[in-house]
């Protein structure tokens, strides 16, 4: 879980970058980016079509970078949300009311294009559902997530269901995977988020109550007290101060015992 709430901050991060960039990110400047993290070859195509899916340029060399930021290029995330709101308002529209996106025929002809191997069916497929990503982050409002970041999470569930089809009956089926893995990507942030939010205030009481308890034997003592004293003290293996003392870092200052 942790490790999703990182990912994710990357990508924020990543994000910034591409802004002040122009939006355009060679391939070498995003795999430097990921160095630190252990990332497959699949886990960057999806890093690729989620960049794209910002309206970031992926460029494979320098070169080419540079020439792209000489032409017109629209592209921070505001930008980009405003622009699907006039451009496919009313697929927003179509959500409530119940309509089709497309002729059946035709979403279910991409959906099988798709399964076949055809990446312009895909970015078709992407362009089209990513309003409903919009309409559905709209759904979640109020959560602890800002609404910026649930966009962020239903793109790459959308990304992800795309990626992982299989030949399916109806386009009921489809349509009801697709929507499940958007669903459930924003879901699972919400859920990380809480559960990072718990985490933190779990700490911060840790912190605290080794903090007071410092403050108490000190003046019991006489001196600055050390791990082995605060152990006896607590009752607490010293181990387990040791770890509370590494997250305080500095808030705590205690007999060192050169560990």
């Amino acid at each position: 879980m942790e490790q999703k709430i990182i990912f994710r901050e990357r990508l924020t991060e990543l994000k910034e970058l591409a802004d002040s960039k122009e939006n355009i990110l060679t391939k070498s400047e995003i795999q430097e980016f990921f160095r630190e993290t252990p990332l497959e070859a699949s886990h960057f195509e999806l890093i690729y079509e989620y960049l794209k899916s910002q309206r970031i340029q992926i460029a494979d060399t320098e070169e080419e970078a540079e020439e792209a930021r000489g032409s017109e290029n629209p592209g921070s995330l505001s930008f980009y949300l405003s622009d699907l709101e006039k451009i496919n308002g009313k697929v927003f529209q179509v959500m409530q009311e119940g309509d089709a996106l497309l002729p059946p025929e035709e979403e279910l002809a991409l959906f099988g294009k798709l399964t076949a191997g055809d990446m312009e069916a895909k970015e078709r497929l992407i362009e089209l559902y990513l309003p409903v990503v919009c309409g559905i982050a709209e759904d979640y409002k109020g959560s602890d997530i800002p609404v910026e970041d649930l966009i962020q999470e239903g793109n790459i569930g959308l990304l992800t269901a795309l990626g992982s089809f299989g030949k399916m009956d109806s386009l009921a089926a489809y349509q009801a995977c697709l929507l499940n893995g958007i669903n459930r990507a924003m879901e699972e942030a919400i859920h990380a988020g809480k559960d990072y939010h718990e985490m933190g205030e779990q700490i911060a009481e840790r912190v605290n109550h080794l903090n007071e308890a410092v403050k108490n034997l000190e003046e019991d003592l006489g001196h600055k007290v050390s791990v082995e004293e605060l152990s006896a003290y607590l009752e607490m293996p010293a181990e387990e101060i040791r770890d509370i003392l590494r997250m305080a870092g500095d808030e705590i200052d205690i007999e060192k015992d050169g560990r």
